[in-house]
């Protein structure tokens, strides 16, 4: 599958790392911006080439890895006027709309996983104009959702002995107890990834910590950073271009929470990948792709 690699030179002075896969003259582009935060546009690298394998669909990928996140460069996070200057979502945000334009990319469609998910709500919001629609991979309209989905799932998956226990550590900040670990990697394998090759202790050395903990906390089980405050429900309504939103049975993002979020955007779509978790697209591509194609034929007819 075709690929191109480029540093792309923000305003800021600082060069961040995208790429493009398949065909250039694909009439659909589809920019996607990964996880996190302090992620890896990595997940992205096969999107391309899973569309030609799942559905035959011709599909143009981009992605780039976020200031901070993988191949692109960081501040110095020691340095709080860099922190105050750069994690935060209005940054994110305009690095995203600086990225648009240095890729050339106009009416095309935006994905967002997890985090990624938070940019693309913001961005759908902001940036109308440049979008033919968006995908929200993953992603509650409120951070409470989450935390309440996330703690009845340890609580279902561990029992209330163990998630005391785990309390008692993240009280603590003891986050290399080895039994707190053994526990997070469980509620990894049942609500992140649920394939029989995934290994949880494989995410933390693409991951960047100092960004992540920033915005998140510890893990995917715990939020303590800015993060926890962040809802945009009361904004939905004012989403006009076509959305999809996908999610997994058995994802951190719960089935409840994405269908009330599917209400308040006009004409918004929900997708419920069965026996999914947090990466359903890995848990489960066939049916992801599908459906990701059909909406993507939908709007492109409609155009």
């Amino acid at each position: 599958m075709k690929h191109e690699t480029k540093i792309l030179h923000l305003k800021n002075g600082y060069d961040i790392w995208s790429a493009s896969f398949g065909n250039p003259d694909a009439p659909i582009k589809l920019l996607a911006l990964h996880g996190g935060p302090g992620g890896t546009s990595k997940e992205f690298w096969p999107w391309a080439e899973n569309f030609q394998k799942y559905t035959g669909l011709d599909v143009q990928v981009f992605t780039y890895d976020q200031l901070g996140s993988f191949w692109s460069e960081a501040p110095d996070w020691t340095k709080q006027e860099n922190v105050d200057k750069y994690l935060n979502y209005q940054y994110y945000l305009d690095e995203l709309e600086e990225v648009r334009s240095l890729m050339g990319l106009d009416h095309f469609y935006l994905l967002g996983h997890s985090w990624g998910g938070v940019l693309t709500y913001e961005y759908s919001l902001a940036h109308p104009e440049h979008l033919k629609g968006s995908i929200v991979y993953s992603m509650t309209d409120n951070i409470q959702d989450y935390v309440t989905s996330v703690n009845q799932e340890r609580l279902d998956l561990l029992g209330k002995d163990e998630v005391d226990y785990m309390k008692s550590v993240e009280a603590k900040a003891d986050f290399i107890d080895p039994r707190y670990h053994r526990d997070v990697n469980r509620l990894y394998r049942e609500n992140i990834e649920r394939t029989a090759t995934y290994d949880p202790d494989a995410g933390p050395d693409l991951l960047a910590t100092d960004v992540y903990n920033h915005f998140q906390g510890n893990n995917e089980f715990v939020v303590t950073g800015i993060l926890k405050d962040w809802n945009i429900r009361p904004q939905l309504h004012n989403i006009k271009i076509p959305m999809l939103l996908t999610t997994g049975e058995k994802d951190t993002m719960p089935v409840w929470s994405m269908q009330e979020t599917a209400k308040a955007i006009p004409g918004a779509e929900l997708f419920v990948n069965t026996d999914g978790g947090h990466h359903h697209a890995v848990d489960h591509p066939e049916a992801f792709y599908e459906n990701l194609t059909a909406f993507l034929k939908r709007v492109q007819a409609a155009q």
